[in-house]
């Protein structure tokens, strides 16, 4: 039985596999792409079966190979064996892939070859691979590159010596498995002469991700090999001179006098300074100081000021600014030069965080005005961490503590031990001091006092009373009482633009869900439609309703997959319905796997002062953009 390379790939990981495996991570451990996988998994199922083996499906779970018999097992591996050794598995059998083996041939040859070739070490027909090349000629428009076809002559890719390089990396990066990248590939760094590149760039303080240094291996490797035939980069590098003074030039150097120690090969200047773009675009932005170019401060500010006008989120603290303008800064330096950063993240970021990610959209809409080009999906991703760690920051503001204890100053030691050791990510105590002392300190510099002491005057901080030697339901309290004194959740980032519409036209329950649903689907296009009658199911959510006006539905099991993304759905009706009987003109949906009830206690008070607030409830119903009606929501925390 022959068995095609994916075929092979996926049967191979099902057989190691002592558990069900997601079709992600068949995509990750086999480098097949994910689109694909669906299809090849319907092959491996009618393969599986002729051998007397059944591939079991279970949704968010995958596959499994039941019925893994001794017997069965070993004439399936004989078939394995007996195809890794068959040659004809060297060549694509993919559309895709027998692209990139043509674009991979031509650029290497450097000459043209006839169609009539590529169909025999294809074992296809001319008409296939007529068809693949019409493809290939998008595929390659995007590096600059042009497909010349002449008679009786064949075809030939046309174009700059670093665009074909970058086809060639693109196609080496894309067959590497996650387990080729690491365990063959890099690992063979460790114990090798050319080691000393990677010494080299540490050498020289270059911060790089693994998955970059990968990349940049890769480049590195592709022009050693493209020199070693002649086909080197013969013009200067456009606007190359602003980066003479930098430290990634000095290295490129250093790296261009080893591959002439190691490998006989002299890089011209014109390679020096690709390098050095190479070592720009792939590294790190640690270790670098802030950019001080005009233009890259006007898109920073530009941006946050969009974002705060558009979702009322802030930021204020400089190392936002710093990291954002040198994200800026190199995300320009990468589109002039038409580089990339790899990340295998982009595929779903945007639905595992999706206010970062509307946040990392605005971003790019902002560059794009000043570059006129478009950021890329990995360039999207970037951002779109850089946003959520920023959120996450402001967050976690310890609380300062002013720690009173009426005994002696080792208790005050255990005391110390106990609280930050359990409660460090939350707090820090600034101070210690004595019940009878407490007149002469300054309150406003604490955010709440523990005691020991059971203090009862009125305080202008809070005050948290533990026992004299504190125990486990102490902590237990403290935290508690955390939660709920110093509720730090901050609703902007709760809600979506995405997920808000005003003067909906719907006269039923039945309506409001199909709305919910809608808007939904505009951050997860994956939701089922089942979805839409969940709200005919009253075990499924808890709803309240604040003077008939606003209505919170809660449910019981969350949307997505990721139980922790908070999703708050949130519409105004152009005139009230009853829901369950109640009245209400403006519906919140609130999803999350919210155990303590922290985020939705803080949800439902805010709605309750809005609905006693007579003005802002007129202002509600009067049918606010999204940020009014963020600001009215704000206002009543």
């Amino acid at each position: 039985m022959k068995l095609k390379k994916n075929e092979l790939k996926i049967i191979q990981l099902l057989l190691a596999s002592p558990d069900y495996i997601s079709t992600y991570d068949i995509a990750t451990s086999t480098g097949i792409p994910r689109r694909l996988v669906r299809d090849e998994i319907s092959n491996v199922r009618v393969i599986l079966s002729s051998l007397n083996l059944n591939l079991l499906s279970k949704p968010s779970k995958g596959y499994f190979i039941e019925g893994k018999s001794s017997k069965d097992l070993s004439r399936l591996q004989n078939i394995i064996n007996d195809n890794e050794r068959d040659e004809n598995n060297v060549f694509p059998t993919l559309p895709k892939d027998r692209r990139n083996y043509i674009a991979k041939r031509l650029i290497e040859e450097a000459s043209y070859i006839k169609l009539e070739t590529f169909a025999n070490e294809l074992l296809v027909s001319r008409p296939t691979v007529a068809n693949d090349v019409l493809l290939l000629k998008k595929d390659i428009h995007k590096y600059g590159l042009t497909l010349i076809q002449k008679p009786n002559y064949g075809i030939s890719i046309q174009g700059s010596e670093i665009s074909k390089r970058k086809v060639l990396a693109d196609w080496v990066f894309e067959n590497l498995t996650q387990s080729d990248m690491f365990g063959d590939f890099l690992d063979a760094y460790f114990n090798s002469p050319d080691y000393q590149i990677i010494e080299i760039i540490n050498q020289h303080q270059i911060i790089m991700s693994d998955i970059s240094l990968i990349d940049f291996l890769i480049c590195f490797s592709i022009a050693i090999a493209r020199n070693t035939i002649n086909h080197t980069i013969d013009s200067p590098i456009a606007n190359f001179e602003q980066f003479k003074d930098r430290f990634e030039y000095a290295t490129a150097k250093e790296l261009g006098k080893y591959v002439q120690e190691r490998f006989k090969i002299d890089f011209n200047e014109y390679e020096i300074q690709n390098i050095t773009i190479l070592l720009i675009c792939k590294r790190s932005s640690r270790g670098l100081s802030a950019s001080h170019d005009d233009n890259v401060i006007t898109i920073a500010n530009e941006i946050l000021a969009r974002i705060k006008a558009e979702t009322l989120i802030t930021f204020d603290t400089d190392k936002l600014f710093r990291i954002l303008s040198l994200y800026i800064e190199n995300t320009l330096i990468r589109q002039a030069y038409v580089e990339k950063i790899r990340t295998p993240v982009y595929e779903n970021i945007q639905y595992e965080y999706p206010l970062p990610y509307h946040l990392a959209s605005i971003a790019s809409a902002t560059i794009q005005q000043h570059s006129k080009i478009k950021l890329s999906r990995s360039e999207l991703s970037a951002f779109t961490i850089l946003f959520n760690n920023a959120i996450n920051n402001q967050n976690k503001k310890k609380k300062k503590v002013l720690l009173i204890n009426c005994m002696s100053g080792s208790m005050f030691t255990l005391h110390r031990y106990r609280i930050e050791t359990e409660l460090a990510a939350q707090l820090v105590i600034t101070k210690y001091t004595q019940y009878y002392r407490i007149n002469e300190e300054d309150l406003s510099n604490y955010d709440l006092i523990i005691s020991s002491v059971p203090i009862r005057k009125q305080l202008s901080i809070p005050v948290i009373n533990t026992s004299y030697m504190i125990t486990n339901d102490d902590i237990i309290r403290i935290k508690s009482y955390l939660s709920y004194l110093f509720n730090d959740e901050d609703l902007v980032y709760y809600f979506h633009p995405y997920l808000y519409s005003s003067n909906v036209k719907v006269k039923s329950k039945k309506g409001v869900a199909s709305t919910f649903y809608h808007l939904l689907t505009c951050l997860y296009p994956n939701l089922k439609d089942t979805f839409k009658y969940e709200l005919n199911k009253q075990h499924r959510y808890t709803l309240n309703t604040f003077n008939n006006v606003i209505g919170l539905i809660k449910l019981n099991k969350p949307i997505n997959a990721n139980n922790n993304i908070v999703n708050i759905v949130a519409i105004t009706l152009n005139e009230p319905i009853l829901f369950d009987q109640q009245q209400m003109q403006v519906i919140i949906l609130f999803s999350c796997l919210d155990n303590n009830n922290i985020m939705y206690n803080t949800l439902f008070n805010t709605l309750k002062n809005v609905a006693n607030n007579e003005l802002d409830v007129k202002k509600l119903l009067s049918h606010l953009s999204y940020p009014e009606f963020l600001s009215v929501i704000k206002n009543n925390k």
